[in-house]
């Protein structure tokens, strides 16, 4: 039997995914990651030498398609707006929900980002436990925010949600346990940047909602970090774990595929075929002398031993017979070419099938309607998910804040007017992960089809949305 790890034990359901997770996190981040993981994702030659492979390596460049696509894909969840109605004693949160000056709108970007790349993200809704009075009363809400003592979301992403539980209670499925995990700085003075990793672990235990903090001391074991933690909502302990999953398609801990995972294959694949390309390259770039019928060990006395290429000297090859001659590849490598030119045009059908329809029948004009808008795609049902678990946390905070009032965030699912068809997205999503159209160009493009708003200008559009432009090797920034 396999030896418990104690607070850092994870679900099978983590163990399966964590490399997959990774593997969608590097693809995303670029090529310095892809290079970081070395022969993961670009496997050794045989009998490749270190120096060797790592030359190959970094001569390799890696296209990130991956990037661009959740780039494109985030753009069009929040060209419009989101809806947004909480009751006016929250209001002022919304500017800093996670109390690190993240406003709501930038937070449900974040959280639409990580769910495109790994299709999993967690939101814990919490607040600061609340001190007493002197008389050893509960202070007042009015009292908390004072002190800042106010209700926040802090976002979870997928390989720090390490274990949960679920039970049936009263019925009812609820979450009864969720580890999660964190750093903590541990600065000795004020210029250090020390950090430990702490596991927070969030609990029901007699139907009563705990947290509890640890750490891994010295010797390996779990050491509790503070006491036990009961939060209170209106001066009693909550009866639930104020913890949200979001998927790509549903609220509940299941974990699902990353959506976009064919496209990260996708990009790993034409990785690899450009290192073959580039390996080519490199090794016939360059005509090569040879020279035929001459032994320099035999040359006559008096005569050079030696074969010079340029420059002022003279080889004398004492074999009339002999024969210098340069030969140089006459292949430009057609079959790989056409091989990465293939996966990129693959990439550009695999970056837009968030925005297919799932079914597959038109029955009517506003069927029609619907499916070029995207409102029966992947996309709109991650929207719709991602809006529910907002609108669901949005109403733990308010009752925390003991508010009252309608609750709602919805994100904007009409992401295609009728004035663009699929295939032209294809094409502009295709163009735009190639580089052939700057993020600027797209921008044009999308403001003409009427995707974007025609009075947002492109550096509104860029500062609402946060589309950062990746820099390709050898390519100045897009949005330059």
């Amino acid at each position: 039997m396999e030896q418990s790890k104690g607070v850092r034990t994870t679900h099978p359901e983590y163990d399966e995914m964590l490399e997959t997770w990774q593997r969608c996190d590097d693809a995303t981040d670029g090529e310095k990651e892809i290079h970081a993981g070395t022969i993961k994702y670009l496997p050794k030659l045989a009998e490749e030498k270190d120096a060797d492979y790592q030359s190959r390596l970094k001569r390799t460049p890696y296209f990130n398609a991956v990037w661009r696509t959740i780039s494109g894909l985030k753009g069009m969840l929040f060209r419009k707006a989101p809806v947004v109605e909480v009751p006016a004693a929250i209001e002022p949160y919304l500017t800093d929900i996670d109390m690190a000056g993240t406003p709501l709108d930038v937070f449900a970007q974040d959280t639409c980002e990580e769910i495109l790349t790994t299709g999993r993200i967690g939101i814990l809704v919490d607040r600061p436990p609340m001190p007493e009075n002197a008389d050893g009363t509960p202070i007042t809400v009015a009292q908390a925010e004072a002190y800042g003592l106010r209700p926040m979301f802090q976002k979870y992403e997928a390989d720090s949600i390490l274990n949960w539980k679920q039970e049936r209670i009263n019925n009812v499925m609820m979450l009864t346990l969720v580890v999660l995990k964190e750093e903590a700085a541990l600065n000795s003075d004020q210029f250090s940047h020390v950090c430990e990793d702490r596991y927070r672990v969030l609990d029901l235990v007699n139907g009563v909602y705990r947290q509890r903090v640890f750490r891994i001391d010295d010797k390996g074991n779990d050491e509790q970090v503070g006491s036990d933690i009961i939060p209170l909502m209106n001066n009693q302990p909550l009866n639930f774990i104020p913890f949200e999953f979001i998927g790509v398609d549903d609220v509940g801990p299941d974990v699902d595929t990353p959506p976009l995972m064919d496209l990260v294959d996708m990009t790993i694949h034409h990785y690899q075929v450009s290192a073959d390309y580039e390996h080519g390259c490199h090794f016939s770039g360059l005509p090569t002398l040879f020279i035929s019928g001459y032994n320099a060990d035999n040359a006559q006395p008096g005569q050079p031993n030696k074969i010079y290429i340029g420059g002022p000297s003279a080889n004398c090859l004492p074999d009339p017979n002999a024969k210098a001659y340069f030969v140089e590849t006459s292949s430009n490598f057609t079959a790989l070419r056409e091989n990465l030119n293939e996966k990129k045009a693959e990439m550009a059908v695999l970056g837009a099938r968030m925005l297919e329809q799932q079914q597959k029948s038109v029955s009517s004009a506003d069927t029609i309607r619907e499916r070029s808008a995207g409102e029966q795609s992947q996309l709109a049902g991650m929207a719709q998910i991602t809006g529910m678990s907002l609108t669901k946390c949005l109403q733990w905070m308010a009752l925390w804040s003991g508010a009252d009032g309608d609750v709602k965030y919805e994100i904007n699912k009409d992401f295609v007017p009728a004035s663009i068809t699929a295939q032209e997205l294809t094409a502009y999503v295709g163009a735009l992960q190639t580089g052939a159209l700057s993020e600027q160009e797209f921008f044009v493009k999308m403001q003409e089809k009427e995707v974007i708003k025609s009075d947002v200008t492109f550096e509104e559009h860029q500062a609402n949305v946060q589309i950062k432009a990746p820099v390709l090797q050898g390519q100045a920034p897009v949005n330059a």
